[in-house]
């Protein structure tokens, strides 16, 4: 099934919006990206359900796009169905200490939803962009906490399977991972347990964590968000920074002068460009420290070259068999 075919049977469903060859740039918060082939917003769960069923069934490619944080989309764009979250799964739901919410749904209304209810434990949200979904695959935290504390159970899709439950041991949670990263599991919709707290004290921390990262983050700049992990103990910024490289340039890619394990988009920074300063980073802190920093980034699309597009492949070529970044 072609492209035409495919965008003329997914319109005839009218499952949402369907556009043709949408460039990804519109719809991540790095601003990068080559166009999707086709870009469908389904307009609600039944819709996105029944969308992911369809092209399963046909074996066409597909990927899931949240609010488009955390990731690099390569230069080439995606020859897939890119699916949209934003619209479909957008519910939140409060019973008691419980909180229930579509995937689509950004952390930072999630945060002050919980505070609305006089909830803790959703405060470290607040300062992290991006939706539900996101966080779920990426077991996202900061502050101190993580996803991985508060969710109770996840209902995901499966292919095919469908529709079923995960507990929160079934995900895998671990430091800036989950299970989610080896299956193709789409997550729908998460339950939360939280604690009953004070409506001010949340507030007056949600407000220092907002500082917070309005004074050590580059805020009003595109970018993903922390380009490398934490080599725990350790910290990325910190070995970025000790290797001099804030204010590094490569075209419109600059490593941020603010915090140093974030790049941003100057203007019209490209894929490959973030990945010649990444490949620069990961040379210097290596030949420094002996330490291999790894990316926290996704990468989504076809390497360079039009190859696969793993992060193997990405520092070192397909087939090249390097060992050391600097090779």
């Amino acid at each position: 099934m072609n492209a035409t075919q495919v965008i003329d049977a997914l319109r005839e469903f009218n499952l949402g919006t369907v556009m043709e060859n949408e460039p990804l740039s519109r719809h991540t918060s790095f601003r990068i990206g080559g166009p999707a082939t086709v870009y469908v917003q389904p307009s609600c769960e039944a819709d996105l359900i029944q969308l992911l069923n369809w092209v399963y069934g046909n074996q066409i490619p597909y990927f899931i796009l949240g609010q488009g944080t955390n990731l690099l989309v390569s230069d080439h764009g995606l020859d897939a169905v890119v699916i949209s979250t934003s619209r479909a799964l957008r519910d939140v739901r409060v019973e008691g200490l419980r909180m229930t919410a579509g995937t689509g749904v950004l952390l930072t209304k999630l945060a002050h939803k919980a505070h609305q209810a006089s909830l803790k434990g959703l405060e470290f949200a607040v300062s992290i962009p991006g939706t539900l979904g996101g966080a779920l695959v990426m077991n996202a935290g900061a502050h101190g906490s993580e996803m991985v504390q508060v969710v109770d159970h996840i209902k995901i899709w499966e292919p095919g399977t469908g529709l079923r439950i995960l507990n929160a041991a079934e995900a895998g949670f671990a430091y800036r991972q989950s299970r989610f990263m080896e299956h193709h599991w789409i997550a729908i919709e998460a339950s939360m347990i939280l604690k009953s707290g004070n409506s001010e004290e949340i507030l007056s921390t949600m407000q220092h964590f907002m500082n917070y990262r309005k004074n050590t983050q580059p805020v009003g700049h595109a970018n993903a968000g922390s380009v490398f992990k934490n080599p725990q103990p350790e910290f990325a910024g910190r070995l970025i920074d000790g290797i001099g490289a804030k204010g590094w340039r490569v075209g419109d890619a600059i490593i941020s002068p603010v915090h140093a394990n974030f790049i941003v988009n100057g203007g019209r920074a490209r894929a490959c460009d973030v990945l010649a300063l990444m490949r620069r980073i990961r040379c210097r802190v290596f030949q420094r420290y002996l330490i291999l920093l790894q990316p926290e980034l996704r990468w989504i699309g076809p390497g360079e070259g039009g190859g696969e597009g793993t992060w193997e492949n990405l520092w070192y070529g397909e087939g090249a068999g390097l060992k050391e970044p600097c090779e």
